[in-house]
């Protein structure tokens, strides 16, 4: 059996040899085998010593200095998090949070909400925008943007110019849509607001959708 580190070493070189290929360096041969001497393992990227870096770098100065800056970019890129806007466990909290993006709008918009495991918000979007009193949604737009972000679950928001607050029958019935089909996907759907300028509407507050209890407790 082929071990993870072996597989890792492998995609890392496979990675260097297309970086010195797009850069036409003059014999990539020899500058991969170069590579392999100072960096026998993905863990001594890791752990570069001065000297060694120096030494790396003489042997072809533009191409590995380059190299270099791109590996401690990809590190940069690894540490990386999406910012956190907000927890949205509290649906007080999430509706106060809409209503003050949504709220005042002149024509209806539909917001997602995309949320990590905590129920932190890592992704915040206009999915569709309406007219003054009709916004239309698609299903298939909704779970491709949360599966570009690596979603756990999501609530939806979207504003009624009109100030009516009460969901209507095609609203109940399109939320609760994206909540079957979120359980059959295993991203799942949380909530569904209403705001107005005057306040919002919470669906899961008010027990209009069947959502299973997945809230994480911790």
């Amino acid at each position: 059996m082929i071990s993870e580190s072996t597989v890792q070493s492998e995609t890392i070189l496979q990675q260097i040899e297309n970086f010195y290929n797009l850069l036409r360096h003059p014999d990539t041969t020899t500058a991969l085998n170069q590579f392999k001497h100072y960096f026998p393992s993905p863990c001594d990227l890791k752990d570069m010593s001065y000297d060694d870096i120096q030494d790396f770098i003489s042997h072809y100065p533009n191409y590995n200095r380059a190299l270099l800056v791109g590996i401690e970019i990809g590190k940069c890129v690894a540490k990386a998090s999406r910012p956190k806007l907000l927890n949205a466990r509290h649906s007080v909290e999430m509706g106060e949070f809409c209503q003050q993006q949504l709220g005042n709008l002149k024509q209806e918009q539909l917001c997602l909400a995309a949320l990590d495991a905590q129920l932190n918000i890592i992704n915040w979007e206009v999915v569709f925008v309406g007219t003054l009193t009709h916004v239309q949604a698609s299903p298939r737009e909704i779970f491709q943007r949360l599966l570009r972000t690596n979603a756990y679950g999501f609530m939806i928001v979207h504003n009624h110019p009109s100030g009516n607050l009460k969901p209507s029958k095609a609203d109940i019935q399109f939320s609760q849509k994206l909540v079957t089909l979120g359980q059959q996907m295993d991203i799942h759907m949380f909530d569904s607001f209403i705001v107005s300028c005057d306040g919002y509407w919470s669906m899961s507050e008010n027990q209009q959708l069947k959502i299973a209890d997945v809230i994480p407790t911790h």
